[in-house]
């Protein structure tokens, strides 16, 4: 349950944030302000593990499936073709899966 708490806060933080630096540069372009704000969300679900790594048995799935979930959103919001959106997906998966390595230099 704390785990699900830890990953709540952190993605709605770095939503926030995310979205929140974005504003002032692209107000008005709302499809690049929400893809921010799933960015940051996506950025915040799988820093969740790293910040607190007691609280999750199985960090590298949990980020493996944020990055699964967020290649397929932001595939879904900028590319039209199955294949394209497939591709983002594995991309989204790799990245996360590569999570405990990059996810401390954000």
């Amino acid at each position: 349950m704390k785990a699900i708490r830890i990953s709540l806060i952190s993605s709605v933080g770095f939503a926030f944030l995310f979205g929140l630096s974005t504003l002032p540069f692209y107000f008005g372009d709302w499809e690049v302000i929400l893809i921010a704000i799933f960015f940051g969300f996506f950025i915040g679900f799988v820093a969740a593990p790293e910040i607190a790594p007691k609280e999750f048995k199985n960090a590298w799935l949990v980020q493996l499936i944020g990055g699964l979930f967020a290649g397929g959103i932001i595939g879904w919001f900028t590319l039209s073709s199955l294949e394209q959106i497939g591709i983002s997906i594995i991309c989204g998966g790799i990245l996360g899966w590569l999570a405990p390595f990059w996810v401390k230099y954000v």
